[in-house]
This record gives structure tokens, sequence and C-alpha cells, in this order.
């Protein structure tokens, strides 16, 4: 069978628009394949700055016939008393393209019909992927995208050539008024002409001879390889940052990597700033020393071979110096006064136009400092270095270095604050309270920087949240899903951090007491409340757990999700139960508990759905639902039992709840399952008297919440 090749060639695209743009444009080829009755034996995509292109082996090169039946009208309907066909058989049969004497008559629940068999004649695979082909480019999605020319199109760059070749055929693909023909180009500068492509097989082979190296994965290879060999030249290694790496991918053709000098000069700079001149401004990679110290070199990966490399490099090295030279500039100027002096600016940037000034959001953090880290428990030196980073830790967004490279925000105020002798506890929160910057990147490793990144999070969303803004669909302008995000990784591993709702309220109350800014608490709670199960949800599934055991976990009340760590910890740990012979009985016993209340409009307890600050709230709180149950009321001897087994479990619920040992938790929870059999098998829930219903359906109400304190069981799929 043929291969089938489809290149799309334009002007440079950004580099972080290319490897999404591979994977969609592979996935929509494999799919109308299928939908095609073109089925390939493998479908895969390639990307170069210039061009987008997929390759399907084994793609028949026509289509097969398909054989279909359509259903037409009524026998009565298609014929007279007579049996001639009237001019609703012959109109069926004229649309479907067959004889009249053809059609069959069927049998159906609503009576007979008459039906056509119709032979759809397979097309050319040239054909019948021509306009496909097409569609699938314009669906491509990218993050941004431009209109040129007077077609209309909106694209990610302008479409310079197409080519599309079924073997040694043309599958006339059309975009944006271009032909797609057998014509190709190669690099844009080592090989710029046009050259005519056989067949699907030799457009590989052909654009490497012409210097484009197609495979991302062989341009990654090829850079870290020359990168490696130059670094160890000079005894050094690179630090390899991948995102740095996977930009450099999608900017060249054809890499090849070079080594410029740094003057020693501005090696006394800090190293994130020299690391982030280099990275943000001409994505440069540095060299270390085996004690981790940078050198005075970079590399760097030209789009093109080994030509005239001594200009491109002394061009490098002088851009470079230009961007040093304006760091060090900066960097000196910032030193004239202690990082403190900076927060006095803070009132000139605006943090929201109707949250106030970024002045305002260090007071606010200051307030929410205090109470957070008294709600987790820490210590007094602790918590007065956490009072002090929420302090300091917006001060270096005024420093002209974060505003020439705003990516050193937080870093820079580390060192700013080392410089000046402030504890350097202080310093690394203040660094570490951007952490995490995305859902990959590491949580602060110190406890005072998770507090100050928690602390930070729930000011921004309780803020937005209070003025009714929140993500929509795809649109989140303000990165509160990123904000929610952060605060759920960092306290998955937290278990003295108080609950959301708990945080929540406190960082409205900051708004009120710094902006006198007034906020609907409850409305705040419960829009934050479905953002944060969201993020939880997102979280667990990620790690491998099953969405109806991650429901579980965090559908057993309406407070479930306000402390992470419980709700994270419940949900794994359910994870880990399923696979135990009794699981499923004990799911099923709970199941038919929450159930019968369902069925009976009795409202289910909620259980400790939360771990309480004490053992004895946690005994407190399943007392009282076990009060609602009138004990001396309780005349079978199933019921007896029931409440007795369900009232002496208390103590150990609360002491597994509260020191979230779910397994333990999980056994407790496992002996009711035998007194709540032997009450179904001997009683009536639903009793006609009505004191005796409702007193059973307390009591199932009591053994409800606490099966509740693990999970809801009746989200478990256990068929």
């Amino acid at each position: 069978m043929p291969k089938l090749v489809f290149e799309i060639g334009t002007e440079e695209m950004p580099a972080g628009a290319i490897g999404s743009a591979i994977e969609q444009l592979r996935a929509s080829v494999e799919g109308l394949l299928a939908e095609r009755h073109l089925p390939a034996a493998a479908v895969t995509a390639f990307g170069t700055p210039r061009r987008l292109v997929v390759v399907a082996d084994g793609v028949p090169a026509h289509q097969p016939d398909i054989t279909r039946d359509v259903k037409g009208p009524s026998v009565q309907a298609a014929f007279g008393l007579d049996g001639a066909p009237t001019g609703a058989a012959i109109g069926f049969a004229r649309k479907q393209g067959v004889p009249v004497e053809s059609l069959a008559r069927i049998e159906t629940p609503q009576g007979t019909y008459v039906q056509a068999t119709v032979v759809d004649k397979g097309k050319p695979a040239t054909e019948a992927l021509a306009a496909p082909l097409g569609a699938a480019v314009t669906s491509l999605t990218f993050p941004k995208l431009m209109r040129w020319g007077s077609g209309g199109i909106r694209y990610v760059r302008p479409i310079r050539w197409l080519l599309a070749l079924v073997g040694t055929e043309v599958c006339p693909v059309q975009v944006a008024g271009i032909t797609a023909g057998r014509l190709s180009r190669g690099h844009r500068y080592l090989a710029p002409d046009e050259f005519e492509v056989a067949d699907a097989d030799a457009l590989l082979p052909l654009l490497r001879q012409r210097f484009v190296m197609l495979d991302p994965a062989e341009r990654r290879a090829a850079i870290r390889a020359q990168a490696e060999v130059l670094a160890a030249e000079v005894s050094g290694r690179v630090p390899w940052d991948e995102e740095l790496l996977d930009e450099n991918v999608f900017l060249v053709e054809w890499p090849t990597a070079l080594r410029g000098a740094i003057e020693e000069r501005f090696l006394t700079l800090p190293r994130p700033v020299l690391v982030t001149a280099m990275k943000k401004h001409q994505r440069f990679f540095p060299v270390e020393g085996a004690d981790g110290a940078l050198l005075p070199c970079f590399i760097s990966v030209r789009n093109g071979g080994s030509e005239h490399l001594d200009t491109v490099r002394a061009g490098n090295e002088r851009v470079l110096a230009a961007r040093f030279a304006d760091a060090a500039f900066f960097h000196a100027d910032d030193q004239k006064q202690p990082l403190v002096r900076f927060i006095d600016n803070l009132d000139r940037l605006l943090f929201q136009e109707k949250l106030g000034t970024l002045a305002e959001k260090r007071r606010r953090l200051q307030v929410l400092a205090g109470p957070l880290a008294d709600a987790a428990g820490m210590s007094g030196a602790d918590r007065e270095r956490a009072l002090q980073a929420a302090s300091l830790c917006k001060a270096d967004l005024t420093t002209r270095m974060v505003i020439e490279l705003p990516a050193l925000q937080g870093i820079i105020g580390r060192e700013y604050a080392l410089a000046a002798g402030d504890d350097p506890a202080v310093a690394h929160a203040i660094a570490e309270h951007y952490m995490p910057r995305s859902s990959g990147d590491a949580i602060p490793p110190s406890a005072v920087g998770r507090l100050l990144a928690v602390a930070d999070r729930m000011d921004t969303l309780a803020g937005y949240a209070g003025i009714g803004i929140m993500p929509s669909g795809s649109s989140d302008p303000f990165g509160l899903r990123r904000a929610a995000q952060g605060v759920v990784q960092i306290l998955a591993g937290e278990p003295a951090m108080p609950g959301l709702s708990e945080m929540a309220i406190l960082a409205a109350d900051a708004y009120h007491r710094v902006n006198g800014l007034t906020f609907d608490v409850d409305a705040l709670c419960t829009a934050l409340r479905g953002l944060f199960e969201q993020r939880i949800t997102g979280t667990l599934l990620e790690r491998g757990l099953r969405h109806d055991l991650v429901a579980a976990a965090l559908s057993g009340g309406p407070s479930n999700t306000t402390i992470v760590y419980c709700a994270v910890h419940r949900a794994e740990m359910l994870q880990q139960l399923c696979g135990r012979p009794d699981f499923v009985a004990t799911v099923q016993t709970a199941a038919r508990v929450a159930n019968i209340l369902r069925s009976a409009d009795a409202a289910p307890r909620a259980g400790v759905a939360e771990k309480p600050r004490t053992v004895e709230r946690a005994v407190a709180m399943l007392e009282t639902e076990a009060r609602q149950v009138h004990a001396g009321d309780l005349a079978e001897p199933t019921e007896v039992a029931l409440y007795e087994a369900a009232f002496n479990a208390i103590p150990r619920v609360a002491h597994a709840a509260a020191a979230y040992d779910f397994e333990k938790l999980y056994g407790i929870l496992g002996e009711l399952s035998a007194p709540v059999a032997a009450l179904f098998d001997a009683v009536l829930v639903m009793a006609e008297e009505p004191a005796v219903r409702r007193n059973r359906l307390a009591l199932l109400a009591f053994v409800d919440g606490l099966f509740k304190t693990l999970a809801d069981f009746t989200k478990v799929v256990t068929a």
C-alpha cells in the first residue's frame, strides 16, 4: 500500500506553538483516514519552524465499496392494491439510485417496510482525502493567530506551500488559495530553492539532503550531544533546562551548537541574573563547572551549518555582553538601598482595579500570615519569619532588575535580602512563595515558603471570587486555575494547614480590614469550593486514581474537600483498599444504607468530613449524630446491636479520622457490615408506625454519617 505524506509550509512559526500543532495534526489525520475507510498502519507527524508534516504508512490507494441498507416507506404506501409501485416507491428508489424492482421488504416492530440496498462506490484516496486534509489544516488551534492576504483566513503564520502525495499521485488539497502539489522547499538559507518530490517515500530523505532535520526528537538529541561535547572541552557541563531546550528545538531546522565567551567581570552578578538573561533574551545555555559555579562561557544553537561560526559567535557575545552590562547597572543601582526600602514604591503598582494596589496586597498578606501560622501550629520563630517574609515578598517588584527581567521576581528579592543581611529563611521564602509556577514545578521546600505561597494565592483567589471574577470555560485571563492548582499541590502534603474554607474566610476578612471591602462569604466559599474540587480531582486523576474512587472521596459531604491533605489521602487510600476481598461487601453495605435514606427523603449526615482540631471535637460531632436516635425506643435485638456497635465505634472512628489513618478507619467501618446486614434481614426499616420508621431512619443516618467519614460509597462502581 502507498504512503501518504502531507506538508504544510509556512513562514517561521513561534516555537511554543509547534509542539501542540504536531500532535493535533497527527490525531486529526489519523481520525479522518479512519472515517474515510482509508485506515493507515501508522501515522506520525513532525514539525520545524517552517513546516508541519504528517506521514501515514500503508494507506489504501482506493476506498472500498460500502454496502448499506436504507429503510423506505411502508409497503402500504409503496405499492397499490394491484401490487404496482406507487410514486412513493418510485421516488425512493430514484433517490437511492436503485431500480424500483430491487426494493426488498423488511419486517419491523412498526410494520412492513421497503428497503433499498445501496452500494457507495469508493473513491481514489487522492480524491477522498483532498477536502478533509484541507479542513484538518484550518482546524489546528494556536495560541495566537494572524491574517494575511485577501482571503480572510486566520492562521498562526502565512501558508506558503502545500505538498500532498499518496504514493506518486498528488492529492489536490486547497487551503488559503493554495493548491497542494509535489513541490517543497529546503532550509531557508542553506537550500532555499523549490524541489520536486516524485513520490511520498522521497520527501523525508530529500529534506534531509537540503538541511532539514524534520524529527524534533532528532534535533533535541543533536543539540544535547553537540552542547555536551562543547561543554566538556572546557571541563564543564550544561545544566539542562528542558523548557529552554524545547524552545531551541523548535527554533531551528538544522541545529549547530557553538560556544561563546562571557567576560569574567560579569560573573560577579548573581547566578539567577546571568542565567535568566541568557535564557529569556537570547535562548542561550549556561555552562557550569564540577563545583556548580558558572563558567565564563555559554552555548547557543544556530539554525544552519558550520560556515562563518566565528562571525555568529562574535555577534552572540556582543549582544549578550550588552544584556549583562544592563543587568550589572540595574543590580548596582538597586543595591544602593536595602530591599525593605522598595516597599515604599508598592503603592504605585496596581494589583487589580477593584482590589487595590500591591501595597495593600502586602498588608493583607501580613494580616493573613499570622492566623495561618497559628492554625498550622508554627513555632514562634517561624511565625515571626512568616510575618517578615509577608512584609518583604513583593518589594522586589519595584526594583529595576525585576522591571527589566520580570522572571526574576522573588528570586532577586531573595538575593537582595541575603545581601542586606536578612534572615536566610525569610530570604528564601521570598523566592519560594512564587512556587510552584506550573503544575509540574516543585513546591516550596521550607515551611515558611509554603505558608506564604498559600497565603499569596488564597488572597488572589478570595479577591477575584469576592468581586465575581472566576474562570469561565477555557478563559482564565488572571490565572486563577493555576493559583488554585498551586494551593492544592502544596496542601496535599500539609496535614497541619487549615481547611480551604477557613483560609478563604480569613482572606476575605483581610480584604475587609485592609481595603474596607465586604464580600459575600457564602458565595465566595461556594465559588472557590467548585474551583478547588476541579483541581483536586484533576490532580488525583493525573496520579492514576480511579474516577469513581475520587468522586467517592470528595462527595462525602459539603466540607470534604476543605482540608486538601484529608481529601487527597482519603482518595489514595480508597485506591489501595479497592483491591481487598472485603471491599465490595463494605461498599454495598454502606451504599444500601445511603440509598434507603435517599429513597425515604431522609437527609443523610456528612460525618466527620474533615479533620477536627481535637479528638474530643470529633467525638462530640459523632455523638451529636447518635443523639438523633431514641435509643430507649429500639425494641428489636438487631436495632439495639447495630446502635451499640455504631456508638462504641465513635471514639475509634474519631481517633482514626483525626490522625488521617484511613486504613484503620476502613477496618472499623467494616465491623459495621454484619450488624447492618442483620438489621435489614430482621426488620422492615420503612415500618408502618411513623415513630418506629423515623427512629430506624435516624439510626441509619447515624451509621451513614460514620461511613461518610471515609467516603460516599454510593459513588463507587463495583460491577
